[in-house]
């Protein structure tokens, strides 16, 4: 779990890591999941909320067990394109030494057909080792199983 610290001056939370992804659950009925989701990369960063299904989400995981495996790209996505929120994970190998990226798209706020180019996305990459993988694969099992807590996945200091 991430180390956090309250900034008096906001008022508001802070994560501690410089790098990070984290899925947190904020709502849920039988159906759904809605997630808030934050990332930073240590220059750019982002929130949005989006609805998910725990069993999308721990199909995700499962298939996430052991990554990499090969020259692969595994894929997760929540909400819709262009609508009101999107949220997207695309892990891949950068390199033989182990290294893995993520690249993370995150949408909110869409604007009305009058005004298309008004929303808000962001498409950052986060960089990853395989044992901050095999933390976060084992968190968002028991997300998708127990329906609330806290998925991180911390990203590597460079």
């Amino acid at each position: 779990m991430a180390a956090w610290a309250f900034d008096s001056l906001w008022g508001i939370e802070m994560n501690s890591y410089n790098k990070y992804l984290r899925l947190e659950v904020i709502w849920k009925d039988e159906d759904m999941l809605e997630l808030k989701v934050s990332v930073n990369n240590g220059r750019y960063s982002g929130i949005t909320e989006v609805y998910d299904q725990k069993e999308l989400l721990a199909d995700f995981a499962n298939r996430l067990l052991g990554f990499p495996k090969g020259e692969e790209i595994l894929l997760h996505s929540a909400g819709e394109k262009n609508s009101y929120a999107y949220f997207e994970m695309r892990f891949y190998q950068l390199d033989p030494t182990g290294k893995i990226g993520v690249q993370i798209t995150l949408e909110e706020n869409v604007a009305t057909k009058y005004r298309e180019s008004e929303k808000d996305k962001l498409i950052l990459e986060l960089i990853v080792e395989p044992s901050a993988i095999d933390k976060f694969q084992k968190a968002l099992i028991r997300l998708a199983e127990v329906e609330e807590g806290v998925a991180e996945l911390i990203g590597i200091e460079q």
